[in-house]
């Protein structure tokens, strides 16, 4: 193996350092952006996570260089990510959907300014839940 190649290698690892830096600041810097949806805030931290896990798997992991079935894995990975990110909100609007019978967990309570508080079942006349 000869000494430029290793030199080149050295070259992208740094590289890889400097973006990860990078990537790390600007998580840091989306913290204080206010995006007024759970999606959108959601959507930005995960592909800020994706780009530098993909940088970390793929370079000092050594996985660009592998074949297509490591590619065919990381493709189901998303694959199912995206179906168990979609399950909470299929559930919300399934209950909502049912009328009278969605009880949300927690309740805004009007007395302390918005906060929120796990919502009971109180007791009925004969004593049970």
């Amino acid at each position: 193996m000869s000494g430029h190649n290793i030199e080149s290698h050295i070259k992208v690892y740094w590289n890889v350092f400097y973006a990860l830096l990078a990537f790390t600041a600007l998580t840091v810097g989306v913290t204080y952006i206010e995006f007024n949806s759970v999606f959108w805030t959601f959507f930005v931290g995960l592909s800020i996570a994706c780009i530098k896990g993909y940088l970390v798997a793929a370079y000092f992991m050594h996985l660009n260089d592998e074949t297509k079935t490591i590619y065919y894995l990381l493709g189901m990975t998303i694959f199912f990510l995206a179906v168990m990110m979609r399950m909470p909100l299929q559930w919300k609007n399934s209950a909502e959907s049912s009328g009278e019978n969605y009880l949300p967990y927690a309740i805004e309570d009007k007395a302390t300014d918005g906060g929120y508080v796990e919502k009971t079942k109180s007791k009925n006349k004969k004593g049970d839940y």
